[in-house]
């Protein structure tokens, strides 16, 4: 949103410091956000008007792809820069390792004020919150979380109580997320009719995929059509929630000399592959996420076609705030500091390294996709594990786990050709399949290097019955 002209007339009618002020951030991550399903990708549907307006006025990295389906190990590597299995943060309790300098430690360093705020469960770990002075969970009772608007004012408020102090700020608005539960005003913008008994993604549905399958769920059902318009409707959710927070900035008079990133930490699965949610595979359907950069005044509006990965963000938030790193990263500059889009064509990495359910990794070169699984659980075995989840995730804490199992899966695919990912091209492209592996070696290699031994594997931690019914109720 650009500040209106009285705004900045006002604001040099009150003179000019000796020094110019430093640059604000805010890090935005919506949760379980599609990019195919915002306007601004193309999606028919008007879910997200505020974010298609903000998209005209930043630099929108067309094809951003997220670190994991997961949302801890996605946080984690966006927080530091490095890749699940380089850092070691892997796995259900992945959280960001100690000897490495984050998004808040790296702007507290430089004197930032730094605000930490979310809208879910999944972030509970200090490590996450390192270096950030305020730190604030607002969930709603029942892990539910409906609480963006609440969310936007919070932010609003600590941007009041930094005063002229540069701020940092990163911002984890749950919905999306299931279970969907928005208005029903929003959903009326969707359906002429909301379904009268809709079924529940995770008291239900995931747990009996493939029954459901069976008896027609699926496109043009009216129970796969209706979760469909309940996930839309909670993005146009969040989409309202983060007007206000635009508006709250331009009304305070900080928001053009404020740096915004916008991204999601993963997709949602609507049968693309024959499942539902997250964290089971490396499919696009959970990888591909919006990517905005937005800072009026310094990035020109533009649309960069390259493939880039979430692990770029923190380097270039450094880069084009003066902020100093002295870690390398896995990630990339995006930006050059005169705010020009660098688009050096490189690698992009994907994992997902939960060892109760899925193994896998992928590596994307121009439009070739090679994911590479050394665990793989069929529907039905995904639909008996989740009916008793934390007695297998409890269970697979205590043994080893080693990340590099032997290979069991390969898959190999066009995405220029099919974006669906539908046609496994592993048999009839094999010297294509050889180089990509190769690249996949050449990553095990670094990362075996680098790597504290399942440094960030993390603990379970202690939880009370309150907390557990609470991660029930969003699949957890």
């Amino acid at each position: 949103m650009r500040v209106p002209a009285s705004a900045l007339a006002l604001l040099f009618a009150c003179g000019s410091p000796s020094e110019p002020a430093r640059s604000n951030l805010v890090v935005i991550v919506v949760d379980t956000l599609r990019a195919d399903h915002l306007g601004l990708h193309g999606y028919e549907r008007d879910t997200s008007p505020f974010l298609d307006e903000i998209a005209q006025q930043g630099m929108v990295f067309e094809n951003a792809q997220s670190v994991s389906s997961f949302t801890r190990e996605s946080v984690s590597a966006l927080l530091t820069g490095y890749l699940p299995s380089t850092s070691g943060s892997i796995g259900w309790y992945a959280t960001p390792p100690e000897h490495l300098p984050t998004l808040g430690t790296s702007y507290a360093q430089e004197g930032y004020r730094t605000g930490f705020f979310t809208t879910t469960l999944m972030l509970p770990d200090p490590a996450y919150a390192r270096g950030f002075e305020s730190v604030e969970h607002l969930v709603k009772k029942g892990g539910v979380s409906g609480k963006g608007q609440a969310l936007s004012e919070r932010a609003l408020e600590f941007v009041r109580e930094c005063g002229d102090d540069p701020f940092m700020m990163y911002l984890h608005y749950f919905d999306p997320h299931g279970p969907y539960d928005p208005p029903e005003e929003l959903m009326l913008r969707y359906t002429d009719e909301i379904h009268p008994d809709p079924v529940g993604l995770y008291t239900q549905l995931r747990k009996r995929v493939p029954e459901y399958v069976s008896k027609g769920f699926g496109p043009g059902d009216p129970l796969f059509e209706d979760q469909q318009v309940r996930y839309d409707a909670e993005i146009t959710w969040t989409d309202q929630a983060l007007k206000s927070l635009f508006d709250g900035l331009t009304a305070q008079g900080v928001a053009d000399n404020t740096l915004v990133v916008i991204t999601s930490d993963h997709g949602e699965e609507f049968l693309e592959h024959g499942f539902v949610e997250h964290a089971w595979t490396l499919y696009q359907e959970v990888l591909h996420v919006p990517l905005i950069f937005w800072w009026p005044g310094t990035l020109e509006p533009s649309r960069i076609p390259e493939r880039v990965s979430l692990v770029d963000v923190l380097p270039t938030v450094q880069q084009l705030q003066g902020i100093e790193s002295t870690e390398p990263s896995d990630g990339h500059r995006l930006i050059d500091p005169q705010g020009r889009p660098l688009t050096e064509r490189t690698p992009t990495l994907s994992e997902l390294l939960i060892q109760h359910r899925n193994v896998l990794r992928s590596v994307t070169v121009g439009p070739w996709k090679y994911i590479q699984t050394r665990k793989w659980l069929n529907l039905r075995q995904r639909t008996e594990l989740v009916r008793n989840e934390r007695k297998h995730e409890q269970a697979a804490l205590k043994v080893d786990f080693d990340p590099w199992g032997p290979v069991v899966r390969e898959e190999l695919y066009n995405l220029t050709d099919d974006p669906r990912e539908t046609q496994n091209l592993k048999k009839s492209k094999p010297e294509l399949l050889e180089q990509l592996q190769a690249v996949m070696q050449l990553f095990e290699k670094r990362a075996r290097e680098t790597s504290p031994e399942q440094g960030g594997r993390g603990e379970a931690p202690e939880l009370d019955e309150a907390m557990l019914e609470a991660l029930k109720a969003i699949g957890y």
